[in-house]
C-alpha cells in the first residue's frame, strides 16, 4: 500500500510541475470532495440506501487523489509564479460556451451538449472545461488577487476556505 501512496505523490508532484512550468494559470474545478464522499450508510433507526454502490464511488474517487493534486499545483505555483483559480462548477454542464445560455435541456446525454438557444453543438465535458476556463481567465482579467482563489465566493477576491 506504502509503494501505491508514494507513486501517487510523485505523479501529483511531477504533473503538477509540468503544468505550472508550462502555464501561467491554471483553472481547477472547486471541487467539494469531502461532501462528495460522504458516507451513505445512515443511522440504525434510518439505514441508508446503495450503501455498497455509494462505497464503491467514494473509493474510486479518493483513489484519483483529485485534493493531492491540488495541494500540488498550489506548491508548485508558489515557485513558478503560476496562478491557480477555482472555478464553481454548477451549471458548467448546461451551459452553452458560444452563447451563455443555461439550459439543463442542452446537456442531450452524458456525452453529448447541443444548446437549446443557438444550435452549438460540442461534446459536454468539453463545453463544460471551456465554460471553466473562461470563467477563470474573466476572474483572472479583474485584477492580481494571487493564487487559491475562487471565483464562487462573494465579493470576488475573497480567499476560499483552504490554505496553500
Amino acid at each position: 500500500m506504502r509503494r501505491v501512496t508514494d507513486r501517487r505523490a510523485d505523479f501529483c508532484s511531477y504533473t503538477a510541475c509540468r503544468i505550472t512550468t508550462r502555464n501561467a494559470l491554471v483553472v481547477l474545478e472547486d471541487l467539494r470532495i469531502q461532501a462528495m464522499t460522504a458516507t451513505a450508510s445512515g443511522t440504525a433507526d434510518r439505514p441508508g440506501r446503495n450503501v455498497r454502490q455509494k462505497t464503491g464511488l467514494n473509493r474510486a474517487i479518493l483513489d484519483k487523489c483529485w485534493f493531492k493534486l491540488e495541494m500540488a499545483l498550489l506548491n508548485a505555483a508558489r515557485r513558478t509564479g503560476s496562478r491557480i483559480v477555482l472555478v464553481n462548477p454548477a451549471y458548467t454542464s448546461q451551459t452553452c460556451n458560444r452563447c451563455g445560455h443555461v439550459d439543463a435541456k442542452s446537456r442531450k446525454s452524458q456525452a453529448v451538449f447541443e444548446c437549446t438557444a443557438c444550435g452549438h453543438r460540442d461534446h459536454a465535458d468539453v463545453n463544460a472545461a471551456k465554460d471553466q476556463r473562461d470563467a477563470g481567465l474573466a476572474f483572472s482579467a479583474c485584477g492580481d488577487f494571487g493564487i487559491g482563489r475562487s471565483v464562487k465566493q462573494e465579493p470576488v477576491g475573497r480567499v476560499t476556505g483552504r490554505t496553500p
